[in-house]
Parts: structure tokens; sequence; C-alpha cells
């Protein structure tokens, strides 16, 4: 005990008595940098995510730690840094009468009845060595600095800031990145709603109210490893009193409040994915039927034309007499593609196309086919459906509807038999017993007509290929994008032509007009 007084006194560590006096120092001093301790290396880990100082501060407290440790440095062991309070001075500051009002040290302290035999605080009562006797503390000092009299005017506070701040009634405490923070405020402001009730509609996986982009961006706001860890630092321990927890919570900012709440909600991220899968089911089964829809239609209007299949047939013939001059060498056949040809090719006079001209030949012979357009009405809009897309979004769905029966079935009670177990109609069973689980059942019904429907739709388009005799390989965006633009080309020869004969009877009537009036005139001489 003298040995240590004689160390302290000369500002050295009283510990170093505890070491090998027969092995190197530095072999037996811990050399670690602060940063990178088990004690202290998590709350240097919260710095660095950009907590501020002050929760930080408050996590030390809280693990009955010195909160000013943060102010060392952490790329340093502690030992080359000061030591760390001495906790002995802290019980003979205990023991001072309470005659005068002091600072008060709000520790927590541990219950005599559970301590056993062995312990440290045990030993500590009963040791010589732990008594501490001839402690050199000054008294005078001590009183100075931390009692006062009761009756005597407090002394003039100096303008010094401290190193916590203590959080108003208006200020709140910010845990998160301050970019997270302030894109999750906006969201949850949008989204008015109690978050203690949200988290219960969460962990039941209830019907919310909300569009899935919504309830997609409240998943993304759920904390983080890091974020959940500087949360749980701050908040009271789950055995704590509910008002203590609930107190806690209100103090921080909104982004916190939202991620404290849901820190207790299990399997949080899957079940928001069944609310977003649920949120977004009408939709997404709506876009695939009207895309299936549309090809179907588009596909029988195509096929049962008889004015696109007078088309071809006038456009075989012009073209095999353009190219053989009528001899036996004829080609069958042509793509659907060989028609946009048609306005490509010119005669001699370099104005008109073999285009013009076979809209001249169909209009002298069979007036009917130039109202080709009418028959193509659906053909224009299944230009736009994306067969591989549609294809891509029903696979998600089927993927989705399995994650959310999973996930409902997770959370069903089954005490007879184990979820790997169960065959189908017990799983049904049990679904039937929760909103999701219902839902799941339902969606999964209308996914597989829809995959009927779809798959369908892609036999009508394939045989369509083979009635036409093109690439199985091409795709149905190709394929009536081809057929729109040739009947677009068609339309406008037409009304070209159209154009050029009106313009012709009207030079007629004209010449006709000047001829009668002249014929009257040369009369009347």
């Amino acid at each position: 005990g003298a040995v240590r007084q004689a160390l302290q006194k000369g500002g050295k560590d009283p510990g170093i008595i505890e070491l090998d006096p027969e092995k190197s120092l530095s072999s037996q001093i811990d050399n670690t940098p602060l940063k990178d301790t088990e004690e202290y290396g998590k709350f240097f880990n919260m710095l660095k995510m950009g907590i501020p100082q002050g929760a930080v501060r408050q996590a030390l407290q809280k693990e009955g730690k010195d909160p000013n440790i943060i102010d060392m440095d952490p790329e340093k062991p502690i030992r080359k840094q000061g030591n760390k309070p001495n906790k002995s001075q802290k019980v003979v500051a205990k023991q001072i009468a309470p005659k005068v009002a002091r600072k008060r040290l709000f520790w927590n302290t541990i219950d005599e009845s559970k301590l056993k035999e062995n312990t440290f605080w045990s030993q500590a009562q009963e040791q010589t060595s732990l008594q501490l006797v001839g402690l050199d503390v000054d008294n005078e000092e001590f009183a100075s600095l931390f009692t006062s009299p009761v009756n005597k005017s407090p002394a003039p506070k100096k303008e010094t800031a401290p190193d916590v701040k203590k959080p108003s009634a208006k200020q709140k405490i910010q845990l998160i990145d301050s970019r997270r923070r302030m894109n999750g405020s906006i969201l949850l402001t949008k989204f008015k709603v109690d978050y203690k009730v949200l988290a219960k509609q969460v962990d039941s996986m209830e019907y919310v109210k909300a569009e899935g982009n919504e309830l997609r961006g409240m998943m993304q706001l759920l904390p983080t490893k890091d974020e959940a860890l500087a949360l749980r630092s701050y908040l009271p321990p789950i055995d704590a009193p509910q008002s203590e927890i609930d107190d806690a919570v209100v103090k921080l900012g909104e982004c916190e409040q939202y991620m404290a709440v849901m820190l207790d909600v299990p399997d949080a991220k899957d079940k928001f994915q069944c609310m977003v899968f649920r949120a977004d089911f009408e939709q997404h089964t709506e876009s695939i039927r009207n895309g299936t829809k549309l090809l179907i239609e588009a596909c029988d209007s195509v096929r049962n034309s008889e004015r696109f299949r007078k088309v071809l047939v006038y456009a075989l013939k012009l073209g095999n007499a353009l190219n053989t001059g009528g001899t036996s060498e004829e080609v069958k056949a042509i793509t659907l593609d060989s028609l946009l040809k048609l306005a490509e090719a010119k005669a001699f006079d370099r104005q008109t196309s073999v285009l013009h001209y076979l809209v001249s030949i169909i209009q002298k012979n069979d007036e009917d086919v130039l109202k080709l357009s009418e028959d193509f009405v659906t053909v224009k809009a299944a230009e736009r459906v994306a067969v591989d897309m549609l294809n891509q979004q029903l696979r998600e769905m089927k993927n989705g509807i399995k994650l959310v029966k999973k996930t409902a079935l997770k959370f069903t009670p089954n005490p007879t038999c184990p979820m790997d177990e169960a065959p189908d109609t017990l799983e049904d069973d049990l679904l039937e017993l929760s909103q999701m689980g219902k839902f799941s059942l339902s969606a999964e019904a209308k996914i597989k007509s829809l995959s009927n429907e779809f798959d369908n739709a892609k036999s009508n388009f394939s045989d369509l290929l083979d009635f036409f005799g093109e690439d199985n390989a091409m795709s149905p965006e190709a394929f009536f994008s081809t057929i729109n633009s040739f009947v677009s080309m068609f339309n406008q020869t037409r009304d070209e032509l159209r154009r050029k004969e009106e313009a012709k009877a009207r030079r007629k009537r004209i010449e006709e007009a000047k001829a009668k009036n002249l014929a009257a005139k040369r009369s009347k001489q």
C-alpha cells in the first residue's frame, strides 16, 4: 500500500508493481490503440458513424464508463494518455456526510445481496490492502470543488462551453447520418402514422393503406446494423419500465423514433417485402393482363384480316412482275419486312414508287382494301407491349408469392406439425388464419391463371409467325412494328394519290369551264 502511494505521488501508475520484474516492460504493457480495444472500440466507431458526441457520452455513462474517454487520442494506447479516473475516490466521496449541498454522482449501484463471496467488491470490504488506509486527499480542495453551504449564494458561472449539451424540450437527439435522417423525415412526415401502430401492423403483416413506393421507402428506413447498435446503446434496457423507454424515444428525432420502434419487430424486412408485394399486386397483375389481352387481340387481327392477305397477294404479284417479267422464276412467299421495300424502289421517273403503283392498282381493282388500317386498331397498341418485361414481371411475382407464403407460415403457430413436414392441405389451412396468409392463397390462384393466359398469348404469337413463315426468333415488338410501319406508309401513299386525283379533277373542271366560256363568247360574235 505504501509503495502504491509513493508511485501515485510521483505521478506514476501504481499498477506497475503488479508486473513481473523479471520480464521487460514492453512485453507486459498493452499497446493496443484505444479505438481497437474491446472495451472502448465500439464507442469510437459510433463517433466515426457521425453519431453526436453527446449521445456517445450518454452511452458510455449507461455502461458505467468515463464519458471523457472519447476526448483521448484513439490512435494511442490508454496507458500513454494518463490513467482512468480512480473509482476508489468515488467511494470516499460517497462517505462524506451530507451536511452541505454537494454535486451528485449518478452511478448504477449493485444490490449487495446479489454479490457472491469471491467478487471484487467483497474483497474490497475484507482485505486491508484494498482499504486505502492513509490515502492522501486534500479535503479543503475537495470541499471547494464539490460542496457548497446551503445558504451561500451560488458563485457566478464561467462562460465556458460544456462538453455535453443536454437537449432542451424542443431539441431532438440525432443518432444517424444527417442526409439519411433528412430524407427519412420527409417521407415519414408525408406518411402520417403512429409508429407503434405501424410496428404492430408490420409485425402481423396487416393491410396498410399506403402505396407500394411509400412502404418500400419505409422498408429502406429500417435501421442498419450500426444504426441499431447506436440506438440500443442510447435506449434503456429492454427490461426497463415502459415509461422510461417511451421518454427516451420521444427525445429522438423523427427518423430515429421510427427506427427505435421498429427495432423490436422480428424479420421486419421480410414482412415489409410481403406488404410491398401486396400493395403492388393489383397494379402488376393489371399490367400483365392488359399486355396479354393486347397481344392476343393483335394476333387475331393480323391473322383474320382479309384486306391484309389481299395486300400481300398484290405485293407478291407486282414484285414478281418487276423482278422476273412474268417468267417461271416467280417466288412463292415474301417476309413481311419486304413490304417496307416497296416505298424505297422508284420508277424511272424518280417520283413514282412501287408502293404508289401498288396502291393505285388496289384502288382500281378493290377499293375496300384501302381501309386496311381499320383492321389493325389493336395492332398499333401491341407494338408497345414489351413481352420480355412482362415475362420477367410474371416471374418476379411467382418468386414473390413464395416469399409471402413462407413468411406468413413462419409466423403462424402450428403446434401439431413442423412446417417442413406439413402437407399442402395443412399449409392452406394455416394460411387461412392470417390476413397475409389469406391474401397469399388468393394471389397465388390469380398468378396461376394469369400465367396460363400469358402462355396462351405467346403460343398464339408463335402460331402467327408460323402462319406467315416468319423467323420464330422474331419478337412481338419487331413483328407488330413492321406491320404498323407498312400500314402508316400505305395510308400516306393512299392519301397522297387521292390529293393528286382531286387536284387533277379540279384542273379538269377549270379547263372545262374555260372552254365553255370561250365557246359562249364565240357564239355571241
